[in-house]
């Protein structure tokens, strides 16, 4: 899905990896890499918090994510979407939405298109719902 994400977004001039699948595959290999070495050098110091995860209970995994970090929890974390601030994300639309299940599997639309990023993954060891 992340990768799936960042191929279909319009960066503009920024991030030429990200239209090619080949590049963009190389790109998430070396960074799977980098947080695998960096879970093994420090354990416990990266919280790592899926979508997927965070979807299925945005509640409890918000709160963990900020008592990972040493923040308080706020109720209105949960209501992320109700701030009016400026946002220039690429998702900027989406930050104005609840948290959402519609993209996750998405890819799977494209999987024929997608076989040779996935291949790739699985070939560098990255393990992904098919």
């Amino acid at each position: 899905d992340t990768c799936y994400a960042i191929y279909k977004t319009l960066f503009q001039d920024a991030y030429p990896f990200s239209y090619d699948l080949a590049e963009l595959g190389q790109y998430y290999i070396a960074y799977h890499r980098l947080m695998q070495h960096w879970q093994q050098v420090m354990p416990g110091v990266i919280h790592t918090l899926h979508y997927e995860q965070l979807v299925a209970d945005t509640e409890t995994r918000s709160r963990a994510l900020l008592a990972c970090c040493g923040l308080p929890w706020e109720e209105r974390c949960l209501r992320f979407h109700a701030n009016p601030d400026a946002s220039t994300t690429a998702s900027a639309s989406q930050v104005r939405m609840p948290v959402y299940t519609s993209s996750l599997g998405r890819w799977r639309d494209y999987r024929d298109q997608l076989q040779p990023l996935a291949r790739m993954l699985r070939e560098a060891g990255i393990e992904f719902d098919d």
